[in-house]
């Protein structure tokens, strides 16, 4: 279930927050504490190697600027990065299984880039096959020792993930002596990545990540949430999910935090 409501989120007003009236943006930044000094990274303008810069990076991207000034407003000690995804694995992320194929061609960025130097600000760009890569090195070693995390549990040559949330989470496939991750482990991969860099701002109270994703995406992205909230979380650390329509005006939130497993 997501988190309810801190009481230091309550009591917002018209007058006090510029953001109130906006039916997109409002809700998530509810979220984010105005008392405490936080680091947020954002991650918007998603994008597949087939389809390159499409409607949904373009209009999730300029969300993400929306939001990242939103954070900003609510304390001015705040600290907000810009991050977009790149699925480099060849298919749709909304799938489960994802697989490698030849090296993509060079994407043009030049759409987000002018729209981040329109907003003031600047982003970093993370290919899903380098954080593929990632889980797969991590699943070989816990093959080497499963009792190291016994909330992943092999059955035959699948391993999943004992979930409070689902009833079932393929999380890899054992091909000899690798394993091939599936997208929630992926997905947990670049939450990893992400709270990782947050760290570097040691006078921030807390840390949030907020990942917009289509709602196609919606089972995948949150059951890589569970598994970092449970296995790599800082009790600080909060997720907040933005499933959007490819406009990005048809907008869900969800928070979570390791609270709620």
């Amino acid at each position: 279930m997501p988190s309810p409501h801190l009481s230091e989120r309550t009591g917002r007003t018209a007058e006090d927050d510029r953001t109130a009236e906006d039916d997109r943006t409002g809700p998530v930044l509810d979220h984010i504490s105005r008392k405490q000094r936080s680091a947020t990274l954002i991650a918007g303008g998603y994008f597949e190697s087939a389809g390159g810069i499409g409607d949904f990076s373009r209009n999730s991207f300029a969300l993400a600027h929306e939001l990242g000034a939103g954070v900003r407003y609510r304390h001015r000690g705040n600290k907000v990065l810009f991050d977009v995804i790149h699925n480099d694995l060849g298919m749709a992320c909304g799938t489960d299984a994802c697989s490698v194929t030849a090296a993509p061609a060079a994407i043009d960025l030049a759409p987000l880039t002018a729209a981040a130097a329109t907003a003031g600000v600047t982003f970093t760009v993370t290919r899903e096959r380098t954080l593929r890569n990632r889980a797969a090195r991590s699943m070989k070693e816990w093959l080497k020792n499963p009792s190291a995390e016994p909330r992943f549990v092999r059955d035959g040559d699948d391993i999943h993930y004992r979930s409070r949330q689902y009833e079932k989470v393929l999380a890899g496939v054992v091909k000899d002596n690798y394993v091939v991750p599936r997208c929630p482990l992926i997905v947990n991969e670049y939450f990893v990545k992400y709270f990782a860099r947050l760290r570097q701002y040691a006078d921030c109270t807390r840390a949030y990540v907020i990942d917009i994703n289509s709602f196609a995406d919606k089972d995948k992205v949150t059951k890589g949430a569970e598994i970092y909230l449970r296995n790599h979380a800082a009790p600080t650390d909060e997720i907040i999910l933005v499933f959007a329509d490819p406009s990005c005006t048809n907008v869900v939130e969800m928070a979570l935090s390791a609270r709620d497993f």
